[in-house]
C-alpha cells in the first residue's frame, strides 16, 4: 500500500484538478481524516493512494459525467479497474470512475454521489454515460451526511468534517453483520469493523473535548438527511458499535484496521479502542438519543 503525505496530496489534487471544478467536490475517507489530524499524526503519511471525492450537491450526476469527460480530455487516465460498458444494464456490473492524474499513477481519484433524501438501499449505482460508454456512480445511503458542514483546506478544496464521517459510519452499521472485506491488505476482516474502527479512530484523534461538541451537529444531520426515518436511526445509533466492542473477534478486526490505517504506529490497543468507544457512547450517542425523546 502506498503511503502519501496528506498535505502534499491535497496540494497535488488542487493542482491536478482544474480550479473551476473544486467547488463541486468534497474529499472524504482516510485522506480527509489524515489531513484534518495531520498535526496529531506528526506528519505520518496516509496509508492509501485513493482520494474519494463526493460530488455535490445531490442530483449532480450529469455534472459528474461532464467533469469526468473534462478530466479525461485533460490527460487523466482510467485505472485498470475502470472501463466502459456498452449498455447501462445490468447496472451492478458498471465500473466506478477511478482516474489517475496526467503522467502519474501515484494516486487516483474516485467519484461518489450525494444520495437523494429518502434513498433506502444502502448502496445503489447511478449510470453515467461518457463518450466511450457507460460507467457507474456509487450512491451510499449515508454519504449525504458527509456533505454537511465540510471544512476548507489551505488549498481551497473542501473536505469532510470528522464528526460527519464518524456519524455516517455509525449509521451504516446498526449491527456488525458478517460481510467481510474481499480484497486488499484487510482481506477477511469484518467490513463493519473497518468502518466502526474508523469511528473510534476519529474520536480518538479528535479528543474528548471535541467529540462532546458532536451532539447537536449529529442531531441536525440526521434530521436533515433522514426526515422520515430519523426516529428509528437515532434509536439504533451506536448499536453496532456496542456489539463490536462486546465481541472480542470483531474488536480485534477493528484493531487490525486502525493499526493499518489512521492509528498506524500509535500503539493503540484493543483496550484503548474500547475505552474511546465507551466514552463516545456516553458523551455523544446517549445524549443524542436522550435529546430526541
Amino acid at each position: 500500500m502506498t503511503r502519501l503525505d496528506p498535505v502534499e496530496l491535497f496540494d497535488r489534487i488542487a493542482s491536478d484538478i482544474p480550479e473551476s471544478l473544486h467547488s463541486h467536490l468534497i474529499v472524504t475517507g482516510s485522506l480527509a481524516a489524515a489531513y484534518e489530524f495531520h498535526a496529531q499524526l506528526e506528519g505520518q503519511a496516509v496509508n492509501t493512494k485513493d482520494a474519494d471525492l463526493v460530488v455535490h450537491p445531490a442530483g449532480e450526476e450529469q455534472n459528474c459525467a461532464e467533469m469526468t469527460q473534462n478530466l479525461l480530455n485533460l490527460g487523466w487516465t482510467r485505472t485498470e479497474q475502470c472501463f466502459p460498458h456498452a449498455d447501462p444494464e445490468p447496472i451492478d456490473d458498471l465500473r466506478a470512475i477511478r482516474l489517475y492524474p496526467p503522467n502519474s499513477s501515484e494516486y487516483f481519484i474516485e467519484f461518489l454521489n450525494v444520495p437523494a433524501i429518502g434513498q433506502e438501499p444502502a448502496k445503489k449505482w447511478i449510470p453515467l454515460q461518457l463518450a466511450d460508454g457507460w460507467y457507474g456512480l456509487p450512491s451510499f445511503r449515508y454519504m449525504g451526511v458527509v456533505a454537511l458542514g465540510p471544512l476548507k483546506s489551505k488549498v481551497g478544496i473542501e473536505y469532510a468534517n470528522p464528526a460527519m464521517m464518524a456519524l455516517a459510519n455509525l449509521l451504516a452499521h446498526p449491527a456488525i453483520g458478517n460481510s467481510r472485506i474481499e480484497s486488499g491488505n484487510m482481506t477477511g476482516l469484518l467490513r463493519s469493523a473497518k468502518d466502526l474502527g474508523r469511528v473510534i479512530a476519529l474520536a480518538h484523534l479528535a479528543g474528548r473535548d471535541e467529540t462532546e461538541n458532536w451532539v447537536a451537529p449529529w442531531i441536525s444531520a440526521i434530521e436533515t438527511c433522514f426526515p422520515k426515518s430519523k426516529g428509528q436511526l437515532i434509536s439504533s445509533l451506536g448499536d453496532g458499535l456496542r456489539e463490536m466492542i462486546g465481541d472480542p473477534a470483531a474488536l480485534e478486526d477493528a484493531h487490525k484496521t486502525t493499526d493499518i490505517g489512521l492509528l498506524s504506529g500509535m500503539n493503540v490497543t484493543p483496550q484503548n479502542l474500547t475505552v474511546t468507544a465507551e466514552r463516545l457512547i456516553v458523551d455523544v450517542i446517549e445524549p443524542v438519543q436522550e435529546a430526541s425523546k
